[in-house]
């Protein structure tokens, strides 16, 4: 046999054993720990089936709960990336309707809208408490997760213990303003440059605005194709899963772009009743880090703020410099947990 047509074979078997291993049932690994939990469940939350993944070395360890990004951007398929949180914390990936796992066909993107996924994520709040227990529970957003932690937060302060805002959203408008800015300084030959911030109200020219910035540097600087590798071996995705990630991804906040260009943080939230933590990416220019440091530095916060920017990431600062960024939240989970706030 010629080694071109065993390479061949090779190249189908390992195909063919993918695409086995991608129709099985869905499921996750087991975690190592004193007291571990390890669960890929379904539950029914605001009319449809929505999916969560709780994992922890210690059940009996502070929550962790990861609102995504996008709204669309599901987090579970490479929530690998920051497995090392799962020392510390039950960490749960919830896969947000519209998104991932929660994308079912015939999906309304109508129940797209701010106060359904504050609704959504107070029932997952309950749920974990039946489901976990009652230690702290601390919310983590990102992006657009940031729009919804914030202010589920400030909302309902006695169910949670603490706030995490990663490339926090502040004002969209605002945000567009200073992203045109640079980009003014990085790609002055851009059509775009031409326009002012008010024209950025249409999605499609916004959404243009985004994809310039990520194509010169101040987005997520992760490609899609480093990431897939990663994805495709989650267990807990199975091949539909993925064609639903990639449909929540590219909707995007198109649904619910009127509520985001009403959102303003300073007016909305000017006071964060619990702990909080800000982790930027210096280099982040789509949620602008002067913008968010601009709300911190006037957020009323009387059980204590911290703000940490990492050099040399973007917008996904968990994956560009993921150790540094584990160790900023475990710390703020220790203090948490050792009532030391003060001493930040």
């Amino acid at each position: 046999m010629s080694s071109l047509r065993l390479t061949t074979l090779l190249v189908v078997a390992l195909i063919g054993g993918a695409l086995i291993w991608k129709s099985l049932p869905a499921r996750t690994t087991p975690v190592q720990g004193p007291n571990p939990i390890a669960e890929l469940i379904p539950v029914e939350i605001g009319g449809i089936t929505q999916w969560l993944l709780i994992r922890g070395g210690d059940r009996e360890a502070p929550i962790l709960l990861w609102l995504h990004g996008g709204p669309g951007s599901a987090q579970m398929p490479i929530h690998s990336v920051t497995g090392e949180l799962e020392r510390d914390f039950v960490v749960v990936h919830w896969d947000q309707r519209g998104a991932g796992k929660s994308n079912p066909p015939g999906f309304d993107p109508g129940s797209m809208t701010l106060e359904q996924y504050l609704c959504d994520a107070r029932e997952v709040t309950r749920l974990l408490r039946d489901r976990v227990g009652d230690q702290p529970l601390i919310v983590l957003g990102h992006s657009w997760g940031t729009m919804l932690g914030s202010r589920l937060v400030a909302r309902w302060p006695d169910d949670y213990a603490g706030y995490i805002g990663v490339g926090q959203q502040v004002n969209t408008l605002r945000g567009a303003a200073l992203a045109l800015d640079w980009l003014r300084n990085v790609a002055p030959d851009s059509e775009l440059v031409t326009m002012a911030p008010e024209d950025f109200r249409d999605h499609a020219l916004y959404v243009r605005l985004m994809q310039s910035v990520e194509s010169h540097g101040g987005g997520m600087n992760v490609s899609l194709p480093s990431m897939l590798p990663r994805a495709l071996l989650a267990p807990e995705y199975r091949l539909p899963d993925y064609r639903r990630w990639l449909d929540g991804g590219n909707r995007g906040s198109g649904p619910m772009w009127p509520d985001y260009l009403g959102r303003d943080l300073f007016v909305e939230v000017p006071r964060m009743p619990v702990p909080m933590l800000l982790i930027s990416g210096a280099q982040d220019i789509n949620t602008p880090v002067a913008l968010v440091r601009e709300w911190f530095e006037v957020v009323e916060a009387p059980q204590g703020k911290r703000m940490v920017v990492l050099d040399d990431s973007g917008h996904a600062p968990f994956l560009t410099e993921t150790p540094g960024f584990v160790e900023t939240v475990r710390g703020f989970g220790t203090a948490l947990v050792e009532a030391e706030t003060e001493s930040w």
